[in-house]
């Protein structure tokens, strides 16, 4: 044994790598953490400048269509009675041409009696 022994291996890493590499991720984690705050903040100046931008949604201004319906039910209803009116009478499409609408019950009862002739 020689007189004087150190008490950890020579041929190691030096220390002060450590401490650099422990001090560079610590500036790396700031300067994340300061470019996702100026990011977010960009983010919220951004987004304030386009809702101070849009115009109010008033009853003299209704928004482009399609609109939302504000009673389905009577909508579907309305439908329903059109097109029940559509099936079942009798109407002129182009009087001038000749061209009549009529019932699908008789459509088909004419239909049938064509076909048996």
């Amino acid at each position: 044994m020689t007189q004087h022994e150190p008490g950890h291996e020579t041929t190691d890493m030096d220390p002060k790598y450590v401490l650099y590499f422990a001090l560079a991720l610590t500036l790396v984690g700031v300067a994340i953490y300061v470019g996702l705050w100026w990011m977010f903040r960009q983010f919220e100046r951004e987004q304030a400048a386009i809702e101070n931008r849009l115009p109010a949604v008033t009853a003299t201004n209704p928004p482009p269509p399609p609109r939302l319906q504000i009673n389905p039910q009577g909508d579907l209803d309305a439908l329903r009675n059109q097109e029940h009116e559509i099936l079942t009478t009798y109407q002129w499409v182009d009087r001038e041409k000749g061209i009549a609408r009529i019932p699908v019950d008789r459509a088909m009862q004419v239909f049938l009696e064509m076909q048996k002739k």
